[in-house]
């Protein structure tokens, strides 16, 4: 049966159309994350899409339908008239035109009528093209299919470490900073860094103990994979950065969230401690309820559970759920109910109205700066200052341990853009009443990763050969991995495909390379064990 040549055509235009709307969207998705992040990499795009949207900023979602979905339909409709236009396929007012009816029976018209799909394509490869180059899609996909075996070779298993404890266990209270670096506090990171826009934090390092890349205040680089929130909370108490296969399954999903690794929560978990996550948020986002669930048994504490328990009105949306001024509230609620079981405990709590854009600006806020994030950052920094103050008048305080640690690097493009190229731009650190002193406190390069047996290193455990995963203990002179192998060469390193790293911590299967249940995954990682 001969096909119709209408049918047929039809059906080339149907496709053409979708290829050419797919090509906007990947032309303004890339202009999209090339304005709205200040550095964006591939791993954190394909964590996302592995891991779940719940709670995400609806500003920030609202921007990516616009900007993303929005102008993509604008554009592809706009170029279907040109097209209907060039291709003599125009009717309405032109019908009767005596030189659009010549220009019809052109060959330069038939010819651009008969092209549909061809002319989609090109434009198909060309948005492929910009994303490709824009964020060197290339190097990242060369890079992450090259085997290596250096995670393998050194990461400490932290079970076949001895861990010893002292014998009054340390409370900890370690608190995230949301895109806290230490190049706020550093007039000459130049651009809009104009003044100390974290003065408090900024004399809480230097007043404690703040490990340091140079003599003065400074922090760790930012290593792929620990350079979003998910990704730089793991990194910091599992010791292993996170490496997102393309052929991966869901992360926080029924696989659960990199099952296999062992992480500072499961240890002091199995010291002993009662452990609390207080997130300002939905603690589902990016998998972090279920890593913390799985990993330590961390009683979760976010914008869910506080409207369950009628702390926060059924419909309470605020900035990324609601804002750190209730948040800080809410861990001294916590802290104080901790500090009376007379058990030791772990308290972990990430604060957000420093994340970007521009940051969250409450009541609260002073508007001395010449930007909102710059209000932002100096109001955050006097909050933690707040809390600390309080924290140093509870009756638990002689007895615990606390960590400042920025997550990850600022991603807010307007306030970082002129920054001086040769500034080296760190994460924020600071140890508050630790039972021991550093070996070397200053001039030592190391990653987040490292804050794991450093962590536990400032409670007062003793670390059989000062290492665990991939982690340091900086208050020893063990060299870190950053120290031995250089940024460059480490970072490289632990981009390539390891075999070890998915089915040990991943629990993939060697062979298919797909996820399995976490109790299978158990399984996989106690059987070669016992191998």
């Amino acid at each position: 049966m001969e096909r119709n040549p209408n049918q047929i055509s039809k059906k080339k235009y149907i496709i053409s159309f979708i290829i050419l709307f797919a090509s906007n969207l990947i032309i303004f998705l890339t202009i999209w994350l090339l304005n709205k992040y200040d550095k964006i990499a591939l791993d954190q795009i394909l964590f996302q899409m592995k891991s779940s949207a719940a709670g995400a900023n609806r500003n920030i979602m609202n921007s990516a339908y616009l900007r993303v979905v929005g102008l993509g339909a604008l554009a592809t409709i706009a170029e279907v008239c040109l097209y209907q236009f060039l291709s003599g396929k125009w009717n309405g007012s032109l019908r009767n035109n005596v030189r659009y009816n010549h220009f019809r029976d052109s060959k330069t018209c038939r010819r651009i009528a008969s092209a549909t799909l061809p002319l989609a394509m090109i434009v198909f490869m060309t948005s492929s093209t910009v994303f490709v180059s824009s964020l060197d899609v290339a190097d990242y996909l060369v890079t992450t299919n090259t085997e290596s075996d250096f995670i393998e070779e050194h990461y400490v298993d932290p079970n076949k470490v001895q861990l010893t404890f002292p014998e009054e266990k340390r409370n900890l209270i370690y608190i995230f900073l949301e895109s806290m670096e230490n190049t706020f506090g550093e007039t000459e990171a130049g651009g809009n860094i104009t003044a100390n826009f974290i003065p408090e934090l900024t004399q809480l390092a230097q007043n404690n103990i703040n490990f340091s890349h140079k003599n003065g205040l400074g922090g760790a680089l930012p290593y792929t994979g620990t350079t979003w929130t998910a990704a730089a909370m793991v990194a910091q108490t599992s010791g292993v950065v996170v490496k997102v296969p393309l052929n991966a399954g869901h992360y926080g999903g029924e696989s659960g969230c990199i099952p296999g690794v062992v992480t500072s929560g499961e240890i002091l978990e199995d010291a002993g401690y009662t452990q609390t996550l207080l997130v300002g948020s939905d603690a589902d986002f990016g998998g972090r309820a279920t890593y913390f669930t799985e990993h330590g048994n961390y009683n979760i504490i976010d914008i869910k559970s506080l409207k369950e328990e009628g702390k926060l009105p059924a419909d309470y949306k605020e900035w990324w759920g609601y804002e750190d001024k209730k948040l800080f509230e809410f861990a001294k609620e916590e802290l104080t109910r901790l500090g009376q079981t007379g058990e030791p405990f772990n308290f972990t709590m990430l604060t957000a109205d420093t994340h970007f854009p521009n940051g969250y600006l409450c009541p609260d806020c002073g508007t001395d700066r010449d930007s909102q994030y710059g209000n932002v950052l100096t109001c955050s920094s006097g909050k933690v200052n707040e809390l600390l103050e309080w924290i140093k008048e509870q009756p638990f305080y002689e007895n615990t341990t606390i960590v400042l640690s920025g997550d990850h690097l600022t991603m807010d493009p307007d306030f970082m853009k002129t920054l001086d190229e040769d500034y080296v731009r760190t994460v924020y650190n600071c140890i508050i009443n630790a039972p021991v002193e550093p070996v070397q406190e200053k001039n030592r390069l190391f990653a987040t990763f490292d804050m794991m047996p450093t962590t536990l290193a400032a409670l007062g455990v003793e670390i059989e050969g000062d290492r665990l995963a991939l982690g340091t203990n900086l208050f020893s002179d063990k060299k870190t991995l950053t120290e031995e192998f250089g940024f460059e060469m480490l970072d490289k390193e632990l981009q390539k495909k390891s075999e070890f790293y998915n089915t040990e911590f991943l629990g993939m299967t060697s062979s298919k390379q797909e996820f399995t249940t976490s109790s299978d995954a158990a399984k996989t990682i106690s059987g070669s064990e016992e191998e």
